[in-house]
């Protein structure tokens, strides 16, 4: 059986405050996710942890029991991640990325000169493994481009900027040479997604049309280099944030803007608990850049 120190807090908060609303604010939760990962526990556990009724939310005698227990293992890991950020040494924060962009660079230059104690470590993590490396801590921050999703409701999530979407394709692509497309356009082609069905399929239902048939997908990229890889060998197409071209244009690879596609909004993304004031600090500085930027 396997527990996370997420999962642990939120109990707690929980706990404390015996009301899911106020818990989840203070968790930068929606309640609806708060209450999905509080059941998620209590069936690994096999135990109901607290009583809800549509006017109360009391603990039962197992959520008592766990409380001392759960408290001592979060108190216990405080100190673990203290003694780590022990500020003897330099400060050191490790970034994720989904995807690379010319707005990322502009934040990350920015901080090199104005955060010049801190040691930086960058880390490409791909389409699945962002989320998974910043709730597991092995990043203190993750830069994540969405296209029509709402943020993830797991971390508190700062929205950076947003712009228009492009047609990855190959250069001998029947729609190569449009100055720009529309979605209904798009029927018929095949989409290069990420290797996860579920994931593919909101993705999908976020970038094409409402009235087409239902896509064809090609599941299999694990990060957005494989997706320019797999549209330049004219396996299919993708729709990406324009300024995906900056960064990942090569020769027999075209963008063409999508005139009616969902905006793309780029997210900074950090935990909801334990964070330290240098990523706190990050954070501010990446949104100072991205207005002066604007």
């Amino acid at each position: 059986m396997n527990l996370t120190i997420h999962q642990l807090r939120r109990f707690l908060t929980v706990a404390q405050e015996l009301h899911f609303g106020r818990a989840a604010q203070q968790l930068h939760l929606s309640p609806s996710s708060l209450s999905e990962q509080i059941s998620a526990l209590e069936r690994r556990l096999s135990r109901n942890l607290f009583r809800r009724t549509s006017r109360t939310v009391e603990l039962t005698d197992h959520g008592r029991e766990l409380a001392p227990q759960a408290r001592a293992v979060v108190e216990a890991m405080d100190q673990v991640l203290t003694w780590a950020r022990d500020d003897s040494g330099p400060a050191h924060i490790r970034v994720g990325l989904m995807v690379s962009s010319p707005g990322f660079r502009a934040i990350l230059a920015a901080a090199a000169r104005e955060m010049p104690d801190v040691h930086w470590e960058i880390r490409q993590l791909g389409f699945l493994g962002a989320y998974k490396a910043l709730a597991q801590a092995e990043v203190d921050c993750i830069f994540v481009s969405e296209i029509g999703e709402a943020p993830v409701p797991e971390f508190t999530s700062i929205p950076l900027w947003e712009e228009g979407c492009a047609l990855v394709l190959h250069e001998q692509h029947r729609l190569a040479g449009r100055s720009s497309v529309r979605l209904a356009e798009l029927a018929g082609e095949t989409f290069v997604t990420v290797a996860d069905e579920a994931a593919a399929a909101r993705w999908l239902t976020a970038v094409t049309a409402a009235d087409t048939a239902e896509p064809r997908s090609l599941p299999v990229a694990h990060n957005f280099e494989e997706v320019v890889e797999l549209c330049g060998a004219g396996l299919g197409v993708n729709i990406a944030g324009e300024s995906a071209r900056a960064t990942y244009d090569r020769p027999g690879i075209r963008f063409v803007p999508i005139q009616d596609a969902p905006r793309a909004t780029t997210y900074l993304y950090l935990r909801g608990d334990n964070r330290s004031a240098p990523v706190e600090d990050f954070a501010r500085l990446a949104l100072d850049v991205t207005r002066r930027g604007a």
